[in-house]
């Protein structure tokens, strides 16, 4: 077959097309550091790279949403402290009050004191969160849930997040569990035991020392439960990054480039074309001399 001096030329024109577009693919990929930037690049690594892209998102807000439980907890855990505090500190002073060596004036003395626990109590309890719900209210959120006295109208509902796939945590914790439910009513005690110092009532402070150790106990216990769940909520923290970060790799597995690779591409094809062009002209000038 007779190879024309036309024919040689088109057959230069395409390696030299086919180069130029080996350029600007590996040009692409080295400035963006992308090897798959359309569907069209490859389909099934696009569809990878979106299957674990959509992955990510929802691990994504999962893990929000934990971290919001978690500051919850948080705030719960806080609140549980300074309310056991108080408790404790009453208990110490109702045992000083049931004494017969305290007068009327002494107890009046320790009952500022309880009075003023017992308001530091109560404000613990409806400790708000940053979005403005009740932390100890169960779903009933928006309303305080403990009244002046420390009657509890809330409900006995707590919030579970997913921690896994297969598993959910709590995040919250209802207010139930400083109510009879639990053991006593511990904030309506604490008012009665500031009722009863302001009254002389010695014999009902020595018939309220027993609940108070109750109320100390609970209040503890309650904490505990607390610090449980803060445990699981961290571990699925954990466990959430781990999974975005694996996320994140398969993603870049699938469409990002080898910046080496990429790099060493772009050298070689610019020296393709290159090549290619200079044969253009070497056939050019042959078919033609006077150019």
């Amino acid at each position: 077959m007779r190879v024309t001096g036309n024919r040689l030329l088109d057959m230069s024109a395409a390696a030299t097309a086919a180069n130029q577009a080996r350029v600007a693919t590996a040009s692409q990929e080295v400035s963006s550091g992308k090897r798959v930037a359309k569907p069209s690049d490859d389909p099934s690594a696009w569809m990878a790279a979106q299957r674990a892209n959509a992955h990510k998102t929802l691990s994504h807000a999962a893990g929000e949403a934990l971290k919001a439980g978690r500051d919850r907890l948080d705030l719960a855990d806080g609140a549980l402290a300074g309310i056991g505090d108080a408790v404790s500190q009453i208990r110490t002073l109702a045992v000083q009050g049931a004494s017969a060596s305290y007068n009327a004036g002494d107890r009046a003395e320790l009952a500022v004191q309880v009075r003023s626990l017992f308001e530091a109590a109560l404000a613990s309890a409806n400790t708000r969160a940053a979005d403005g719900e009740y932390i100890f209210a169960g779903t009933a959120s928006l309303a305080a849930p403990f009244s002046a006295t420390g009657t509890y109208s809330g409900d006995g509902t707590a919030r579970d997040l997913p921690a896994t796939e297969q598993a959910t945590t709590t995040t919250t914790i209802a207010g139930t569990a400083l109510t009879a439910a639990g053991g006593v009513d511990v904030l309506p005690l604490l008012d009665r035991v500031a009722t009863a110092l302001a009254a002389n009532d010695v014999t009902g402070l020595q018939a309220m020392l027993g609940d108070l150790q109750t109320a100390v106990q609970q209040v503890s216990l309650t904490r505990t439960r607390v610090g449980g769940y803060m445990n699981v909520v961290d571990s699925a923290l954990t466990a959430n990054d781990a999974l975005e970060l694996h996320l994140t790799t398969e993603v870049s597995r699938a469409i990002d480039a080898d910046v080496i690779a990429s790099a060493t591409e772009l050298s070689q094809a610019s020296q393709a074309l290159e090549a290619s062009r200079a044969v253009t002209s070497h056939i050019v000038a042959l078919i033609d001399p006077n150019k």
